[in-house]
């Protein structure tokens, strides 16, 4: 799809930043055009279209036109949901910030992302209309997706390193990308996963979004979920990542 006129996309608000006296410069989540960087001139004047800025975290439609150097035009920005759940209560906000954070860190400028993008908008939907309790499944099963859709799905169908089956206890390492036996340890960043915990793994990565909305994850396959990412990700990102405020109960 041609930019050189202008073109509208759904977005997600990643990021508000004041600029001068009135204005913003918006970063927005893009299923065809990636990570966009625009400047809204004016936003936070009283006759602006804009209705006293755009606001962070919100899915809305944006009309774009691009410009020379870094930042797109702005040029007019309807929300289409507020995810006014977010908030409304703190597990649900503290989610909601940490799937924002890491749709920054993924997305791309000029890179389409469509399945990323799909599954940003799910789960802070997701988050913001269930019970605050299951803020922490929605989050995780983002990153599941989210590591999916960038290429960087862990491999868990047997040892990255030999190919051959998994024993009864194995390793989860950061640097081989998936599981592998304890005699094939690349070294790095690894945690000992059990049957069960693998197969928390492996159900999250593999079972389709209505089989997890009818069965969520047990808390106990929460757990191992998430000291599976929180090894997993920072080696991605090549950053620390901000552990959750708690983990799953």
């Amino acid at each position: 799809m041609s930019r050189a006129r202008g073109y509208a996309t759904d977005a997600i608000v990643l990021r508000t930043v004041d600029f001068a006296e009135t204005s913003q410069v918006v970063h927005l989540a893009t299923p065809e055009h990636g990570l966009v960087a625009a400047l809204a001139k004016g936003s936070h004047s009283p006759r602006s279209a804009f209705q006293g800025g755009v606001p962070l975290g919100v899915l809305g439609r944006a009309e774009l036109s691009p410009r020379r150097g870094e930042l797109e035009l702005l040029r007019s920005f309807t929300v289409t949901d507020g995810l006014k759940g977010l908030r409304d209560d703190l597990e649900r906000f503290a989610a909601g910030s940490r799937v924002l954070a890491l749709l920054r860190d993924l997305e791309r400028p000029s890179l389409p992302a469509p399945a990323l993008f799909l599954a940003g908008s799910f789960a802070l939907k997701a988050i913001a209309t269930s019970p605050p309790t299951s803020a922490a499944t929605w989050e995780i099963v983002f990153e599941a997706r989210a590591l999916a859709a960038c290429g960087h799905r862990p491999h868990l169908a047997s040892c990255v390193a030999c190919g051959e089956e998994l024993s009864a206890v194995s390793l989860f390492s950061a640097q081989a990308g998936g599981t592998v036996h304890a005699r094939c340890d690349p070294g790095g960043p690894r945690l000992r996963v059990d049957a069960e915990a693998l197969a928390a793994l492996r159900r999250l990565y593999s079972a389709r979004l209505p089989e997890l909305v009818a069965e969520p994850p047990s808390p106990r396959a929460l757990r191992a979920v998430r000291a599976a990412h929180d090894l997993f990700l920072p080696w991605v990102l090549g950053r620390e990542v901000p552990a959750p405020r708690a983990s799953p109960a």
